[in-house]
């Protein structure tokens, strides 16, 4: 499984598109999967109550995933928004328990971000507010490949995706 990260707005669904569309690989996103298991959707300011809960959640449904045998690609965070407003790391077990075979992170511009989430969500979110996220993201996704032995690609905006892309065909 491949693990696709990245803050809200940075560009992983047209990301996974495209994965999805030259590699041929399955794409689910962690939060579809936890609202299949849990029966209920998320809100769209991205604010998550009960972080811990929704990450059992999201192992059941993996796992059953995992019993096709297919690779698949997985569009998911490393750190969430939590109910209080506050940036909360997703617990290190639960990416211990996905065991991605690759990480790769997405960043983006934080002026792009903003623009995204205000057409897409209708929410303005403060430039520092998503500078900050997004080096949290950063910081905690290359801990946790590090600890995981994980290879990891950091790509720094919509400009490298084509290339990231290449370099996953040349390795197929």
């Amino acid at each position: 499984m491949i693990f696709v990260g990245g803050i809200h707005g940075v560009g992983k669904t047209y990301f996974c598109e495209k994965i999805k569309e030259f590699l041929g690989f399955d794409y689910y996103t962690a939060s579809q999967l936890i609202e299949r298991q849990r029966g209920v959707r998320f809100d769209v300011d991205k604010k998550v109550v009960n972080i811990n809960s929704n990450q059992v959640l999201l192992i059941e449904a993996l796992n059953k995933l995992r019993e096709s045998g297919k690779e698949f690609i997985l569009d998911g965070h490393f750190c969430l928004v939590n109910n209080d407003g506050n940036i909360s790391r997703v617990p290190f077990q639960t990416f211990k328990d996905i065991k991605p075979s690759r990480i790769i992170l997405l960043t983006e511009d934080p002026q792009v971000i903003m623009q995204r989430r205000v057409e897409r969500d209708g929410i303005k979110l403060d430039i520092k507010e998503i500078e900050i996220f997004q080096h949290e993201e950063c910081s905690y996704a290359v801990e946790v490949a590090k600890k995981l032995g994980c290879p990891i690609i950091i790509s720094s905006g919509a400009r490298e995706l084509e290339s990231i892309i290449e370099t996953m065909l040349m390795e197929a």
